[in-house]
């Protein structure tokens, strides 16, 4: 039977990737530090040099991972000769494909509903990566699968098969390996405290605190008077288009091709790393 994440635990990942991602912004008087700005929702979002590190927005991606939902131009990762290119890149409002009407750096860090989606999106193509590569079978454990697929959407799906055959760049190598175990956090710890998270009070019972007919009466009048507008109790367009984004970005990430390895079948997994023969780890 294939293993699905659930919706918690996919909730668990995104969380732990956000909690990797976030960084103080004020100083010890209080103030924003250099590079960080208040955005159009309030947040403070960084905007500095260090982002070649520490990625972009809430979840810290990559520009990589901004190419892989189309939202930069495949150029611009050519641009990027060196780390201190990245946020140079990212100013640039040419390498921005408009997808989303996301024209620069700062409309997407305005926009924090479309970097959960594009999270999303990544978990949902690196998964799908992972199976083509051959990394998994998608009979794993929750708990193993989230082993390689945190790492595998921060660090990309090949950086994560190179890792698991040993020949992976040691500072590469160490933040993959960060990055897995906290795959595994984020599991473990939906998997034990999920039930008491979810619980909530019963709601208290009542009886006569209302004078029904009045009530009736009032929204009669409400819904039947022509002065009053018609009530919109949902934007729509607004969701439709959202289901369409989403929809298109995990398309887009599905459909990249990854290298493809043979890998040993795994034994259920212990909570040991396992490394390739003739690795320096393990």
């Amino acid at each position: 039977m294939t293993t699905i994440l659930t919706t918690g635990q996919v909730t668990g990942l995104t969380a732990q990737a956000a909690a990797a991602a976030n960084y103080p912004s004020l100083d010890n008087t209080g103030a924003l530090l250099p590079d960080w700005y208040i955005n159009d929702n309030g947040a403070a979002v960084y905007a500095g040099a260090d982002v070649a590190t520490r990625g972009v927005g809430i979840y810290g991606q990559t520009p990589a991972n901004l190419v892989l939902v189309g939202l930069l131009k495949s150029a611009a990762l050519s641009l990027i000769t060196s780390p201190s290119m990245t946020i140079i890149v990212l100013n640039t409002p040419a390498v921005w494909t408009g997808v989303y009407n996301i024209n620069s750096l700062t409309d997407y860090l305005n926009a924090p509903g479309l970097q959960n989606q594009v999270q999303l999106a990544l978990y949902e193509g690196a998964y799908q990566g992972l199976i083509d590569s051959g990394v998994l079978t998608g009979n794993e454990e929750d708990r193993y699968i989230a082993t390689f697929l945190q790492p595998a959407v921060r660090y990309g799906v090949d950086n994560v098969v190179s890792w698991i055959e040993g020949t992976i760049d040691q500072d590469t190598g160490a933040a993959i390996e960060i990055a897995a175990r906290q795959g595994q956090y984020a599991i473990d710890f939906v998997n034990t405290y999920s039930a008491d998270l979810s619980v909530a009070p019963a709601p208290a019972s009542s009886n006569n605190t209302v004078v029904r007919t009045q009530v009736d009466q009032a929204v009669t009048d409400v819904i039947n008077n022509p002065k009053i507008p018609t009530i919109e109790y949902a934007n729509t367009t607004a969701i439709t288009a959202d289901i369409a984004a989403a929809a298109s970005a995990a398309n887009l990430v599905a459909n990249i091709s990854n290298v493809v390895i043979t890998v040993t079948p795994s034994n259920p997994d212990d909570g040991t790393f396992r490394f390739a023969p003739g690795s320096t780890r393990g």
